[in-house]
This record gives structure tokens, C-alpha cells and sequence, in this order.
């Protein structure tokens, strides 16, 4: 990975970032896919999904700084207090990565890499974290850069939210994933090559639900606040349904925790958004598995402070204790 630059102007950074395209470089990546396109398309027709791309790039292009005399603010949303170094207490709402976003057929495309950044963007969340994870697994490849600019992939993660939570409002479908590691993403030439791409392309087929997977590369690059995601494995189809289940995490984007803290989305009831889209019997399952996920984490807000943590080693021992919760909680769901 190459030292990042000093860009003065816009211009120099297209001009940066159009460059690197050509390279191999660490990327993080959500891809979404409308469940039933096909019936979409024909009940809603084309424009509906291009104004829901629309706002996806309105969301992109809004993030701003968070400097107090720059009044378009993000969400309007508050920075956490930790500080550059997550493991110390202070603000890490201090950079924005430049965010790509595309879309094509029924497929939205939401990728940021670590090269460059902007000024800050404000998370929604005042949550200090007590419990940041362990690097990743022994033996896996592992991107430190994600964790050196993590703020990068926080705010990506909540554009991802953003995105997702805006889809449902509009009443379309979204199943998506999101996985991390090197790729080539040359939009100007329409070349997208990278196991973070296969990843996400197989994981999201493998969820019963509509909702956000992390996909297994989760293990090395995952959110060091634990609101961001939730132990949870109900998604996941059955390993005879779909051989794709081996490139999810068991751990799920919580989307729903962004739902009910957003002042852009708690105005709403989830479950009529929901319900809304639910027409077709056959795959009323996907909707209704949404909204399992949702009371689910309504109802599991504090799951890591209930974890164990003595004598954990890796993240491996994290996963199992994670799923150890999980599988006891769900009892009494």
C-alpha cells in the first residue's frame, strides 16, 4: 500500500483515486441485491430503484466535515469518544473515506478503500466502546491499514446502514453482505475483480432474511464497536439449502440498532415497512425473518456485556463464546 498523499485540491484527488484504481488495494465492500427484481421491476418499474440509487448518492455526497462552522452535518449525528487510537479514549469521528457507490440490474454496489481520507465525518452513535474485539483469527490474512483508518470503515459501515434503512422506507427489498481485502474496482472501466467481491456476491445469496451479513473476512477487519453488530445466526439459510453458508460470519450488521436510534428512520414503524412489501407468499419468509431480527436485537441491546470474556485468546474464541450467548438467548425467543 502506498503513502497516502497530500492532495490539495479536488481535482487531484479524482485524479489519485483514478490512478489507484488500476491497482490492487484494500477495499471494503457492501453489495445489496433487490429480492424478486424481476416482479419489482414489473409491479414498480425501473424508476423507483433508480431514485432509491439517487438517494444513495445524495447520501454519499452529503457526509461533510465535522468542524462546527460547516452546518451540513451528516444525519445530524455526534462523533464517540475514543480518540485515533481506538484503544484510548477520545473522538474517532475525525475521517471519512471516499466512498463509491454503483449500481447495475438489480445489484447496488457500496466500496470505499483506505488510501485517502476526508475530514471527519460524525457517527451516529455517543456509545464509548468497553469491549473493542481481538485482531483477527491465526492463520488469516490480516489488513492492519483498516484498523490504522478505522474511522474510514465506521463511517462506511454506516452509509451501508443508511443506505439499507432508507431502501426499506421506499419499500424496496434489499439482501445484503459485506467483506474487506484486496481488490481492483475500476469503475471508469467496469472492472470489479477481488475475493471481498466473491465473498459478497456468495454470502448474500446465503441469508433467509433481508438484512446486512458480514462475510467471513469479519474475522480481520471488523467494527471495534460492538453496537455496529450482533451475534446472530437465524439468517442463515441451512448448510442443504445453500453451500454458500461458509462465507458468513456470525455476526450481523445491526441495522435494526441504527433503525431505532436514527431520527431519520424511528419516526417509522419497521414492521409496517415491512409488512408493506410482504406480497408474495412464497417468500414471505424474508420479510418476516427481518422482523425476527429486528425484535431480536430490541430486545439483546446489551449482548456484549453478557459475553464471557475471561481467557480468550483470539477471535476464534470470541466467535465461540459469541455463539454460546446466542444459543442461549434464543431459548427464550
Amino acid at each position: 500500500m502506498k503513502n497516502e498523499q497530500a492532495l490539495t485540491s479536488e481535482a487531484e484527488v479524482k485524479e489519485y483515486l483514478k490512478k489507484i484504481s488500476n491497482e490492487e488495494q484494500v477495499y471494503s465492500i457492501a453489495l445489496f441485491d433487490i429480492l424478486g427484481f424481476s416482479n419489482y421491476v414489473e409491479n414498480h418499474g425501473n424508476k423507483a430503484i433508480l431514485e432509491l440509487y439517487e438517494k444513495l448518492l445524495d447520501l454519499v455526497h452529503k457526509q461533510a466535515s465535522i468542524l462546527p462552522e460547516n452546518d451540513n452535518l451528516a444525519g445530524s449525528v455526534v462523533p464517540i469518544r475514543i480518540s485515533e487510537d481506538w484503544r484510548h479514549v477520545g473522538y474517532v469521528a475525525n475521517a471519512n473515506g471516499f466512498i463509491n457507490v454503483c449500481h447495475f440490474s438489480d445489484t447496488f454496489l457500496i466500496y470505499v478503500n483506505y488510501c485517502l481520507h476526508k475530514p471527519g465525518f460524525w457517527l451516529a452513535d455517543t456509545k464509548e466502546e468497553p469491549y473493542p474485539l481481538l485482531l483477527g483469527e491465526i492463520g488469516t490474512r490480516h489488513y492492519p491499514i483498516v484498523y490504522e483508518k478505522h474511522p474510514i470503515y465506521l463511517s462506511f459501515l454506516q452509509t451501508c446502514m443508511d443506505f439499507f434503512c432508507q431502501a426499506i422506507v421506499d419499500g424496496i427489498p434489499l439482501r445484503g453482505c459485506i467483506g474487506t481485502g484486496l481488490a481492483i474496482m475500476n469503475q471508469d472501466k467496469s472492472i470489479y475483480l477481488g475475493e471481498p467481491l466473491v465473498e459478497v456476491a456468495k454470502g448474500e445469496t446465503a441469508q433467509n432474511a433481508l438484512g446486512i451479513a458480514f462475510g467471513k473476512s469479519f474475522n480481520n477487519s471488523h467494527p471495534v464497536y460492538n453496537d455496529y453488530f450482533i451475534p446472530y445466526l437465524a439468517h442463515i439459510k441451512d448448510e442443504k439449502e445453500s453451500k454458500n453458508c461458509k462465507y458468513l460470519s456470525p455476526m450481523m450488521l445491526d441495522w435494526a440498532r441504527y433503525w431505532r436510534e436514527s431520527p431519520d428512520f424511528n419516526k417509522y414503524s419497521l414492521k409496517n415497512c415491512i409488512n408493506k412489501m410482504n406480497k408474495n407468499p412464497a417468500a414471505s419468509f424474508y420479510y418476516d425473518n427481518a422482523i425476527k431480527f429486528f425484535e431480536f436485537s430490541s430486545k439483546n441491546e446489551k449482548w456484549s456485556l453478557e459475553i464471557k470474556r475471561d481467557e480468550i485468546k483470539d477471535i476464534t474464541d470470541y466467535y465461540d463464546r459469541a455463539k454460546e450467548w446466542y444459543e442461549n438467548v434464543k431459548l427464550d425467543y
